[in-house]
Formats: C-alpha cells, structure tokens, sequence
C-alpha cells in the first residue's frame, strides 16, 4: 500500500511542476502586459496632456483678462487678485508644463543643466511658479474674509484699492523666501544631473511649505468667511440685503468652488508625492514599480489643472462673472458692427469722389 501511494505521487510530481510553471509563465506575461499597457498609455496619451492643458489654459487665460478688465470688475480687489493669479497660471503652463510635451514629442528641451546657476534657477521657478499662483488664490479669499468681516475691524483696510499693490508684492516676496529652499538644497550632479544633495529635507519642506500649508490656510478662511456671513445673516434676519452685498456674496461662492478644486488637486498630488518619496520602492516588484511611476507621472500632469480651471470655475459658479463676460462680448460685437457700418458708408462716398 506504501508502494503505491508513493508510486502515485511520483506520477503526480510532474504534473504539479507544470501547473506551477504554467501559472509562473501566466503570471508573468500578464504582468508584462500590464506594463506595455502603462507604457503605451504614458507614451501616446500622457504626453499630450500638457498641450491639453496648455490650450485650455490659454483659452482661460485671455477669458479672465476680458472679463476682470470689464468697468463693473475691473475695480473690485478679489478680480484683482484673481488677475494676478491667472497672468502666473499661463507663465507656470508656458515655463514648468508645456515644455515637458515638447521634449516627449519633438526632443526640444531647454538646456537648464548645462550650470550649476541653471539648475537652481530652473527648481526655484518649477517651485515658485505654482507656490505664488496658489498664493494669489489665498490673497482671494483672505479679501473676502476681510470684507465680511465688521465696518469697525481694522482687516477691512486690505481691501482699499490703494493697498492692493502693497499685498501683492508681499504675495510675491513671501512666495519667493518659501521657495528658496529648491534652489539651495538643489545643484547639478556629474555634470549632467540636476538633483538634491539633501532629498530628505527637501521632500518634507515641499511637502509641509507648498503642499500643505496653502491647502489648510485657504480651508481656515473659507471656515471663517463662512462664520462672518453666517453671523451677518444671522444681524440682518428678515432685512433685504443690497446689490453690493449681492455682488459680494457671489464672488465668495466663487472664490469657495476655486479653493475646493484647488484643494483637492493639490492633495492629491501631496498624497502620491509622499508615497513616492518615502514609500520602499526598492522592494517592489517591477509591475508594482512601473505602477507607481505611471500613477506619479499622471499625478504630476493632473496637478497643472490648477493652472487651467479658474476662469471654467468662475463660469460656472458666478453671475456676476457670466454676466460681466457676455455683456463684453456684447460690446465687442456691437463696437465691430459699428466699425463695419462706418467702413461700409465711407466707401461709397470714397467712390463717387474718384469718378468725380
């Protein structure tokens, strides 16, 4: 009896070392398929996606200029700063996103590398760039919070035209002094290789100066905007509120829906930075390797969204901004039907001078 069930399981041997390599060999072709798929996927899709983001934002970008430069905007301090971000959104996509497609496609690339100088100027800009647009975003809703705030508070003089030009260059220079810690900590390696020579601390001041501080500072003044206009309600009870506050109040639905998508964006990216940077990547498999650079490289692109989304947000969410942008158009179209009228009555009287 012995015997045979020995015997047996001799005869059973091979087959289970064919079922182990075959499901081995299954494996790894799937696991094969999986990253020429990722492959493909960053080589044909991904790469178009910051001339995407390019057109988009360009598209965006001259419809906030027409409408925040309108009569009705054009002296209202949150559209002012909200200007100010979107000439910073096309720099950003101009500089830091639409390059990256030229490379892919075309191999045009900028020599950043060729210097030590560079080098840090390149990751003081890559860095600066989206820092100070998310800045402006905040000066947005710092403006809001202040206007809702009581006539007696001092806050409220921040948002006088005149000091306006005094906020935004302190926007700028408190933008440029968190953003100085890229080019210090950044120099160019073997010649050829612009890297950090400290990754650690440079992962972690990017993480807690640019990633999450401009999220969690936006958050707390849109909490306590809310407070103020909870409160203002609460004074006015029954009272019809006047257009101004009409106006205000629409600015601030905005400005919410624009820190909301920033947020989330902004996020997402921190999340998949940080797994990328202190996660063991060493230790995983090629597939899981090629997964978390897929997802890092497609984070990375959607993270320019920041640079696109504000005049579609203002679109959608605002009256006041819709309005104010139609009736530019309006304008527009009525200023060259007017132009065509007068060229179409200056010619025939052109004309008749001649055969005179």
């Amino acid at each position: 009896m012995y015997t045979e069930q020995v015997s047996l399981l001799y005869k059973q041997i091979p087959k289970m070392i064919d079922n182990n390599i075959t499901t081995t060999v299954d494996l790894i072709q799937t696991s094969k398929s999986l990253s020429d798929d990722l492959n493909f996927i960053s080589e044909n899709i991904l790469i178009y996606l910051p001339l995407v983001f390019f057109i988009f934002g360009l598209i965006g970008f001259i419809g906030n200029v027409f409408t925040y430069l309108q009569p009705q905007l054009r002296s209202n301090t949150c559209c002012i700063y909200s200007l100010c971000g979107s000439f910073i959104d096309i720099i950003n996509l101009c500089i830091n996103s639409f390059p990256t497609f030229l490379a892919a496609k075309y191999g045009i690339t900028i020599p950043w590398f060729t210097s030590s100088g560079l080098c840090k100027f390149n990751i003081f800009i890559l860095v600066f760039l989206p820092h100070l647009s998310l800045n402006f975003l905040c000066m947005a809703i710092i403006d809001r919070f202040a206007i809702t705030c009581d006539h007696t508070s001092s806050i409220r003089r921040i948002t006088q035209l005149r000091i306006v030009p005094w906020m935004i260059g302190l926007t700028v220079l408190t933008s440029c002094l968190f953003s100085l810690y890229g080019p210090v900590n950044y120099d160019l390696i073997f010649g050829y290789f612009c890297t950090s020579t400290q990754p650690m601390v440079t992962s972690i001041s990017y993480v807690v100066l640019i990633g999450l501080m401009p999220p969690i500072i936006m958050i707390i003044f849109v909490l306590l905007t809310y407070r103020n206009i909870r409160r203002s309600r609460g004074r006015v009870g029954e009272v019809a509120r006047p257009c101004g506050q009409n106006l205000r109040n629409q600015f601030i639905v905005t400005i919410f829906a624009q820190i909301l998508v920033t947020s989330f964006i902004a996020l997402q990216w921190i999340i998949i930075f940080t797994y990328y940077t202190f996660a063991p990547i060493y230790t995983a498999t090629p597939v899981e390797v090629s997964i978390i650079f897929f997802v890092f490289s497609l984070s990375n692109n959607l993270y320019y969204l920041n640079n696109v989304k504000a005049f579609y947000v203002s679109i959608l969410t605002s009256y006041v901004f819709r309005k104010a942008f139609i009736s530019g158009l309006n304008n527009l179209y009525r200023r060259y039907i007017r132009q065509h009228m007068n060229t179409a009555m200056i010619n025939p009287f052109t004309q008749t001078r001649n055969k005179n």
